[in-house]
């Protein structure tokens, strides 16, 4: 019986080509997102899922608060806190942290390769199950100036030469032996660096001065990472006790000027999809773009059953009588109904083909709109789950028009299928076609805000200069013989030095600083720049002046402040903050020099906080040269001659300022998806909308007929067939307005710099959709009153 249900929807698609193909195509573009969003999702909810024990492992989080009184949840923790844990309390199995310093480039030859690596002990092994290819993990990070690298990372390093006792030189932290090489994990994990080094190594290093000292310091938690494995008879309600004690111990209550940490507990399987925690490690995405991409698919697949749906009510009024015959000849009501869900289900089945079809041409062969869908490879599992999620789509879009169907009384079907009432007559079409549009409407306003957004943030005006800048790499060379070499490069107007490119994202550094000795802290950001460095990026000054030509390499002196670090100070105005001293640990301190008006040295997203430019050579990473040419291919070469002088067979890097700028801050990523979105939910909403007013126009053929009869016009037929469907836009408009400007406005709290929504957003959203509405509606309308009568009524 179901074979011949299969047969039987087979031959009824071939029957109705046009109505197979609007279906299965609007099926096939849903499916196609909802295809990657279920690959995507899979990956996001695959980590950390090896790990032994995961119910009984915790990250230790902190909730810190600064004495402004802003607060801040913390994926790190102090690093001392992994002691207090094993010596004073019984309920760990394992203690195990990480401290992600261990980074920077290791030296080959003339090569550097970039490492991104963490300190470890031995625990890290029995705690997260991660397996040696070579090496024993019980003593691989047991002794100082020990590491164990990642295979990949072997194989960059020394290539197919054996790994297992050579020596890895960083350029910063020395030289370790290598005593381990990590196998493949078998699964995703948010624990992934390239190397993990012993953490007694750490206690060298800080007296050395390489590394800062944290291991003893409970103030610091920006870079430390708790592990704690309980055990088996242990409740988590013991480790919040534990917890609780511990901050209660070693830090005090925030109060007003007084920064405080509270230490909390993450269970491990809750880190991945990640909770947007400052500090995060790891490259899961957060819970709110997971949440995203499964309503959005879940949006368009509603719409393409919406679709299917009305064209299915349409479709019926030619398949009444056979459904009246089958019930003559015997059938029963459940075989009819099995037989338009297996319609419907070999439908979808259909379109999961094209959708598979699309997804491989969208991964492979574009760029744009998709990366924020990109998931895992497809395999038999993930197939599996194609196909049930297609029989799933099948029932839902088939559902409604089979249980409809299926209700038909032969009787009144064979007498005058024309009289037939589905659903209580158009209710719920037009209740689908309100829906449908409001999505829509919704849809297209958020699309417009966002790309009118993201243009607003392209042009926005930052308040430092970005054209005609050249951003050029150091490679550890010395700065100030670099700027005297490019300084002879014809072209070449001026130079600075520093420690990044000002309003890209991660460029700027963070420190912690007292207004006085034994002061509570504050943190403020800060770039690294030499003297030149204000009058190339035209920061204007407030008061007092810039960094002296002749400034001490090996003692930091003095300190630019912008106005938000004056108000910080409770000061009146900049020329009162000049000489103010600014503690940078207990014993050093500065003294502010200058003052600069505010600018955006983070992302427009961000509002402007306290900051500082310093002078630290020690972190300049790049010269940013001025050119005063049009040539710019000419200037990049001369540069690019004297940089290979000062490294020679290194490979030369180099960008231009206005066009890093341009890529961090276009949004053609996000602006392409949301399109795509936008033009898939349209799309559909508009093929619905014909079905609907095909099957209205069908059903009305013969009172049109009578109204040509009787004189009326074409134009007046129109009008009259269509108000109905106009009345439901304009419902559609005033739901979806408010929805539009509420997601919007949403939306746009991300930015702390950001446009009004504006009449004009709404306005036009609403003209573009009904003009869209218009065009599916006027093509049926515009061919039923132009019918001859003659013909209509004589067939009826």
């Amino acid at each position: 019986m179901f074979l011949r249900y299969i047969l039987i929807a087979f031959r009824n698609l071939r029957r109705q080509k046009l109505f197979a193909f609007i279906n299965i195509a609007g099926l096939a573009l849903s499916m196609t997102v909802c295809l990657m969003v279920l690959k995507s999702t899979k990956k996001d909810f695959s980590y950390d899922k090896f790990h032994p024990a995961a119910s009984r492992t915790w990250r230790i989080t902190s909730q810190a608060t600064t004495q402004e009184g802003k607060h801040y949840h913390m994926a790190s923790s102090p690093l001392p806190l992994a002691t207090v844990l094993r010596q004073d309390y019984a309920i760990a199995e394992d203690v195990v942290s990480l401290y992600s310093v261990l980074s920077g480039n290791v030296i080959d030859g003339k090569k550097k390769l970039p490492v991104n690596g963490a300190f470890t002990e031995p625990s890290f092994f029995r705690v997260f199950g991660f397996r040696l290819k070579s090496g024993d993990p019980a003593t691989a990070l047991s002794a100082p100036n020990s590491i164990v690298l990642s295979e990949a990372t072997a194989s960059r390093i020394f290539g197919n030469t054996q790994a297992m006792g050579k020596v890895v030189h960083f350029e910063k932290q020395g030289d370790y032996i290598v005593t381990g090489i990590l196998a493949p994990p078998p699964g995703l994990s948010h624990i992934d660096y390239d190397a993990y080094a012993s953490l007694s190594s750490v206690p060298a290093l800080e007296q050395q001065g390489v590394l800062p000292k944290r291991l003893l310091d409970w103030n610091q938690v920006q870079d430390g990472y708790i592990y704690v494995k309980l055990k088996p008879d242990v409740s988590k309600t013991a480790l919040a006790t534990a917890l609780s004690f511990i901050s209660k111990r070693f830090y005090q209550p925030a109060a007003k000027g007084i920064g405080s940490i509270t230490l909390e507990q993450q269970s491990l399987g809750s880190i991945s999809p990640a909770q947007e925690l400052y500090n995060d490690i790891g490259n899961a995405p957060p819970w709110g773009k997971v949440l995203a991409a499964i309503a959005i698919a879940f949006g368009l697949l509603v719409c393409a059953c919406f679709n299917y749906t009305n064209l299915s009510i349409v479709r019926s009024l030619q398949r009444a009588r056979e459904v009246g015959v089958r019930k003559v000849n015997g059938a029963l009501r459940w075989q009819v109904f099995m037989q338009f869900i297996t319609e419907s289900v070999v439908m979808c089945m259909l379109s999961l083909v094209l959708a598979i079809v699309l997804l491989i041409l969208a991964e492979n062969y574009t760029s744009i709109g998709i990366a924020f869908l990109s998931g895992e490879p497809v395999d038999f599992g993930l197939i599996g789950w194609f196909l049930i999620f297609s029989v799933f789509t099948g029932i839902l879009a088939g559902i409604i028009p089979a249980w409809a169907l299926s209700s038909f009384q032969p009787a009144k079907v064979l007498r005058n299928m024309v009289d037939i009432k589905l659903f209580g007559g158009l209710g719920l079409r037009k209740t689908l076609i309100v829906i449908q549009f409001t999505l829509s409407l919704t849809a297209i306003i958020f699309f417009v805000t966002v790309y009118r957004q993201f243009a607003y943030k392209e042009a926005f005006n930052m308040g430092f200069s970005r054209d005609n800048i050249l951003n050029v790499p150091l490679a550890d060379a010395d700065f100030q013989l670099m700027k005297d070499r490019m300084m002879q490069v014809k072209g070449v107007e001026a130079i600075t030095a520093s420690s990044g490119t000002l309003g890209v994202p991660r460029h700027s550094g963070f420190w912690q600083v007292r207004t006085e000795m034994n002061g509570s802290r504050m943190e403020m950001g800060y770039y690294a720049g030499d003297a030149d460095f204000l009058k190339i990026m035209q920061l204007k000054l407030l008061a007092g002046t810039g960094f002296p030509p002749t400034m001490s390499r090996d003692h930091e002196q003095y300190i630019i402040v912008n106005e938000q670090m004056v108000k910080s100070l409770n000061l009146k105005s900049p020329s009162d903050a000049i000489g103010k001293a600014i503690w940078i640990s207990d014993s050093s301190m500065v003294s502010i020099i200058g003052v600069i008006k505010d600018f955006n040295y983070q992302p427009i997203e961000a509002p402007i906080f306290p900051m500082a430019i310093r002078f630290v050579p020690d972190q300049f990473r790049q010269l940013q040269v001025l050119v005063n040419t049009g040539d710019r291919e000419t200037v990049m070469a001369g540069i690019k001659a004297a940089w290979l002088e000062m490294h020679p067979e290194q490979t030369f890097t180099a960008e231009w300022m206005s066009d890093l700028l341009h890529e961090k801050t276009s949004g053609k990523e996000p602006v392409s998806a949301v399109a795509i979105l936008v033009l898939m939910i349209t799309v559909i909403a508009a093929l619905g909308l014909l079905g609907v007013v095909s099957y209205t126009t069908f059903t009305r053929r013969r009172e049109i007929g009578v109204r040509k009869v009787m004189g009326a016009g074409v134009s007046g037929l129109v009008l009259l067939l269509s108000r109905n469907y106009l009345r439901l836009i304009l419902l559609a408009g005033l739901i979806a307005l408010p929805l539009g400007y509420l997601g919007s406005l949403l939306f746009l709290q991300i930015f702390a710099n950001r446009i009004s929504i504006g009449f004009f957003t709404l306005a036009g959203s609403f003209a573009a959709l009904l003009c869209i509405a218009l065009l599916a509606i006027i093509s049926q309308t515009w061919r039923a009153a132009s019918s001859n009568p003659v013909d209509v009524l004589r067939n009826d």
